[in-house]
Order: C-alpha cells, then sequence, then structure tokens
C-alpha cells in the first residue's frame, strides 16, 4: 500500500503513473524493432548497371543515423526487460507474459479477454496487470 501512495504522490494525481506506465509497455514492441534494425539493413554498396545509379551511396552511416534510440526509447526498452525478468520468478510466468503480449505487445485483448484465453480469473489478471504496471513505472523512474 505504501507503494502505491508513493506512486500516487509521484504521478501528482493518481492516473499518470499508470499512463505512463502502459504507454512504455505498448511502446516497447516499436523500440525494439527499431534497435534490432541493424542486423536487417543492407550494408554492402549497390553495384548496378543501370543508368542513373552512379551516385554514391552512404549506406553504413545512414544506417547508423537512422537506428540510434532516443534516451525515451532506450529507457523503455530496459523498463520492460527488467520487468519481464521479474515475472521469471511467478510459478505462472508463461501466463503473465502471455497476458502481456496479448494486451500490450499485440493490443488484441482488454485485460478481461486476456484473462479467459488465459483461462484466469478477472481479478487474477487485473492484479497481475498491476504488479506489471508498478514494476515498469518503478524500472522507469530509477
Amino acid at each position: 500500500m505504501q507503494v502505491r501512495r508513493k506512486l500516487y504522490e509521484a504521478g501528482g494525481g493518481g492516473v499518470s503513473w499508470r499512463t505512463e506506465a502502459r504507454a512504455a509497455l505498448r511502446n516497447y514492441p516499436k523500440a525494439k524493432r527499431k534497435q534490432n534494425e541493424t542486423g536487417e539493413q543492407q550494408i554492402t554498396p549497390n553495384y548496378s548497371g543501370q543508368p542513373g545509379s552512379h551516385t554514391a551511396r552512404r549506406t553504413t552511416e545512414d544506417i547508423a543515423l537512422r537506428v540510434k534510440l532516443t534516451p525515451y526509447e532506450e529507457s523503455v526498452i530496459s523498463a520492460v526487460e527488467f520487468m519481464m525478468k521479474m515475472q521469471c520468478a511467478y510459478p505462472n510466468a508463461e501466463e503473465r507474459m502471455r497476458m502481456i503480449r496479448l494486451v500490450y505487445f499485440k493490443r488484441t485483448h482488454t485485460l478481461e479477454g486476456a484473462a479467459m484465453e488465459c483461462h484466469y480469473a478477472d481479478r487474477t489478471v487485473k492484479r497481475w496487470n498491476n504488479e506489471i504496471l508498478t514494476a515498469v513505472y518503478v524500472a522507469l523512474k530509477k
């Protein structure tokens, strides 16, 4: 209860810390894709006999500039990965991670829908959600 009170006071009014944690969870897949983008890019020069292809390309430099993560994206990745490591300590870690994927990453289910999909009670999944949001927010503020 003390943690919730501190989060309430830190958030400046109740819902903002939850909103910030939800946004971090929803932005994680995009930030992670951006981080992994380097391995998918072609870094060798294009050799072509086509007319008009005589311009020099600086592909490596383009990739380095494009893939740079913002400080917010870096903090989102570290906070969510910290939370995922914490979830592994629970005996029902698979179901928790499935709920996170359905609700926040894929955005295909509500909490109630994820509860039915994972075969758990609504109240249990809501409790998990509260623990997950708290862990993400605390990790974001480190």
